[in-house]
């Protein structure tokens, strides 16, 4: 009896039962050849995911094309703008609670932390958490917009289970790749790159993916192909533009909600 998960075996199951199939299958991988035992759980989805990859690819593809295709560009516009404005939403909720808890420190807080604090310069107090926690929020964001395609795996979306370093999993040309997915090209630090090469080191076809071609990369590495903006979401079927101007209209609902309490 063959010991191989099969992608016909994970797709009617919940997504609980394919993450308990997935852990059972990884705990037969040998790791001897894997250095880091840090990634040796990582390596082990990789491997079982890779196995059921071009099958389970092939049955989100087909499904998708007998199903009025999410890829045809007024659906696509559609489930883009779904999830942005949610985004804003909730992201213009948490600013509002925000704001009003970095108030009641200035108006009530003996002791100041920080300059601005001690100035009462509300707007600075609040910016800098602000503009970080959005960043933060935005990467599982850019993750939702792209698993949209049906050329793309989110492990935690569709098995439930997080793989270090790894962020989506997409088919191109027939291959799948294993990539990191990063807002712009100059994301990553320099020890966060050391980190990143480690961890994309261990598959057979990884990949490092700037959501969108802005700045400079600070991710090098010969054996680790690069990818940004449009390049990227035509990889996967998308159309960069859609996904810019949603993303646009985003932060500028974001923006004027930030102006808006910083004028009351």
């Amino acid at each position: 009896m063959s010991t191989e998960l099969a992608a016909e075996t994970l797709i009617p199951l919940s997504i609980q039962e394919r993450k308990a199939l997935i852990l059972h299958h990884a705990s037969l991988i040998d790791v001897i050849h894997i250095a880091d035992e840090d990634l040796h759980t990582a390596y082990k989805y990789g491997r079982v995911i890779s196995s059921i990859a071009p099958a389970y690819f092939q049955y989100q593809i087909t499904q998708d094309k007998q199903n009025g295709s999410v890829l045809e560009l007024d659906i696509q516009s559609q489930l883009i703008s779904r999830k942005t404005e949610k985004f804003a939403d909730d992201f213009i909720d948490w600013l509002k609670a925000d704001f009003e808890q970095k108030s009641a420190i200035l108006e009530h807080h003996p002791n100041p932390r920080n300059l601005f604090e001690l100035c009462g310069a509300k707007l600075l107090v609040t910016s800098n958490s602000v503009t970080r926690s959005l960043s933060t929020k935005m990467g599982r964001l850019w993750e939702e917009i792209t698993d949209i395609s049906p050329y793309v795996i989110i492990p935690e979306f569709e098995f439930g289970i997080k793989i270090k370093g790894v962020d989506i999993i997409l088919v191109t040309e027939e291959l799948i790749k294993f990539a990191q997915l990063k807002t712009l090209k100059g994301t990553l630090t320099g020890s966060q790159t050391n980190r990143a090469k480690k961890e994309l080191g261990i598959y057979d076809k990884p990949l490092f993916i700037a959501v969108f071609d802005l700045g400079d990369w600070t991710f090098n590495d010969p054996r680790i192909p690069r990818i940004a903006g449009k390049a990227f979401w035509n990889k996967i079927h998308m159309e960069y533009d859609l996904v810019e101007n949603h993303v646009r209209n985003m932060l500028q609902k974001i923006d004027n909600a930030f102006a808006e309490l910083a004028a009351k």
